[in-house]
């Protein structure tokens, strides 16, 4: 029996930028299985540090902000 082993990626990268990663994914024997979309939620102060200064109190700046990005899964065989 074939044994696998798996890695994901999370990704909110520009596709030019992803290209890159996907192709060098694939030269170390890495086999794209699925993505899945999920949102992620992030203070407003890690998204836009220009925004967060400009809140008018602390709470405004770790208010959670949905982003969407993705979760590559890669398989490979097991050497």
């Amino acid at each position: 029996m074939r044994k696998w082993e798996y890695k994901v990626f999370a990704s909110h990268l520009d596709p030019a930028e992803l290209v890159l990663i996907l192709d060098e994914s694939g030269r170390e024997g890495w086999e794209l299985v699925t993505l899945a979309a999920v949102v992620d939620e992030h203070p407003l102060k890690v998204l836009d540090s220009a925004a967060a200064s400009e809140a008018s109190t602390a709470d405004e700046a770790d208010e959670l902000v949905a982003t969407q990005a993705f979760r590559y899964i890669f398989k490979r065989p097991l050497a």
